[in-house]
């Protein structure tokens, strides 16, 4: 007589389908939640002025000069108005990173957006982006032996 081996693990195929199984079920719950909070998102937008405020950025972005950010420029807006679009930029601590807000105005109607872009050449000191340079590089040197130091 032989005897009966206890089974006591799955099989692969059976380890392939659970798993499958598994990410089906993870796929379609993700999908329904996906789509339950793009619907609570949208509720609170503003699509004419979502593309208003994307149509004054670029309008700031295409302005090369930091001092011509102060003048600005008249930009013609999708809803048939013409608005006064400006920006005030700011640097940050990191190199050539910069804090624009872009301000669109027409009558009492302001519109502002705030970012950050990368602009080497908006220092209004040359010597200002030299010396932040080297204060990076000397720091960052200090850190490698500092660091070398307590290996």
């Amino acid at each position: 007589m032989r005897a009966e081996k206890s089974r006591t693990a799955f099989t692969l195929v059976e380890s392939v389908l659970a798993i499958a199984l598994f990410a089906m079920a993870a796929a379609a719950i993700a999908q329904v939640c996906y789509n339950s909070l793009y619907a609570l998102d949208m509720e609170d937008k503003n699509a004419e002025e979502d593309v208003l405020k994307d149509q004054f950025l670029a309008a700031v972005m295409n302005i090369a000069d930091y001092d011509a950010l102060d003048d600005g420029a008249d930009v013609d807006g999708i809803d048939g108005e013409t608005y006064r679009v400006y920006g005030y930029a700011e640097p940050t601590d990191i190199i050539d990173l910069f804090s624009l807000e872009a301000v669109a105005q027409r009558g009492t109607k302001e519109i502002r957006q705030k970012i950050f872009v990368i602009r080497p050449n908006w220092y209004q000191d040359t010597n200002l982006r030299a010396e932040l340079l080297d204060d990076r590089t000397e720091f960052l040197e200090d850190k490698r032996q500092t660091e070398g130091d307590a290996k």
